[in-house]
């Protein structure tokens, strides 16, 4: 079973040799990672490429050094949240670099934990968080293989059952495997309120805080439509005794359009696990 492209042409450029181009264009004399700096989980966003592609395609580019065998996309869903989180049961997905396989060693080991049965399917189509980074990971790991989950209900209870299951799914994995966690920011303010809320969200970020980065959204002091995603890597990176994480690009769309009165905001960071980086 093949999940077909739903967004390419309109997200995405629907040729390969476009979106390659792009690419090697937003990578130009951009870091790498440190040689300590071993990805446990990396977080790109969402929107069309002309908006925030630059910034996922920098954070892809930053690990693009490592051996990593597959990746765990923990995506929102934007077309329901009557469910805990799903596990895409798509053997195939096709992009226009390629196809991507399945891993199915992590599908079965996740999907043991949750009580969703395959109902998600169409949700599993249409979602375009997901599907947006496949040509990205396509382009720098052509070799691996993927793990989507979408998740609704994106509450703390559900996010810290989501990363002990990845714990124990990535610990039992054969081989590497890293997350990649697909949010967007803050949507719709003026520049200089988005950069606000978008500077506390990344504050918890890289203090790994998962309670303080909940307790700032529900108070609405910043936001994240991946915020479950969020939420369940910050709890996983809590498993690890030396998890740290760094800021790779931060931009909004205001940048691109030069209307700053409602933006959208934009962040690639890792979080890694490793010595110290001064």
């Amino acid at each position: 079973m093949i999940r077909r492209t739903a967004h390419a042409g309109s997200f995405y450029p629907r040729f390969g040799e476009q979106i390659s181009s792009q690419i090697q264009s937003w990578i130009a004399s951009q870091p790498l990672a440190l040689s300590q700096e071993h990805c446990l989980g990396l977080i790109v966003p969402h929107a069309g490429y002309i908006y925030s592609g630059a910034c996922a395609a920098r954070g892809f580019h930053y690990i693009s050094e490592q051996n990593i065998d597959s990746f765990v996309i923990l995506h929102p869903s934007h077309h329901g949240m009557h469910f805990d989180y799903s596990v895409s049961s798509f053997e195939q997905y096709d992009s226009p670099l390629g196809k991507l396989d399945l891993d199915v060693q992590l599908y079965e080991m996740l999907n043991r934990d949750t009580g969703e049965t395959g109902r998600e399917l169409r949700l599993h189509e249409m979602e375009h968080s997901m599907e947006i980074q496949l040509p990205l990971i396509k382009y720098f790991f052509p070799e691996a293989k993927i793990c989507p989950v979408m998740i609704g209900r994106p509450y703390p209870e559900v996010a810290l059952r989501l990363a002990k299951s990845l714990e124990s799914a990535i610990t039992a994995s054969d081989g590497r495997t890293a997350i990649v966690v697909s949010t967007d920011l803050s949507h719709y303010y003026n520049s200089d309120r988005a950069e606000k809320m978008d500077t506390l969200i990344t504050k918890y970020i890289l203090s790994l805080d998962a309670d303080g980065l909940w307790q700032s959204v529900i108070g609405k002091r910043c936001e994240a439509c991946g915020i479950g995603g969020l939420l369940a890597l910050l709890y996983y990176a809590g498993f690890s005794g030396d998890a740290r994480a760094k800021l790779i690009h931060y931009t909004h769309s205001g940048k691109v359009t030069g209307d700053n009165q409602q933006v959208v905001g934009y962040l690639s960071a890792l979080v890694y696990h490793g010595a110290p980086v001064s």
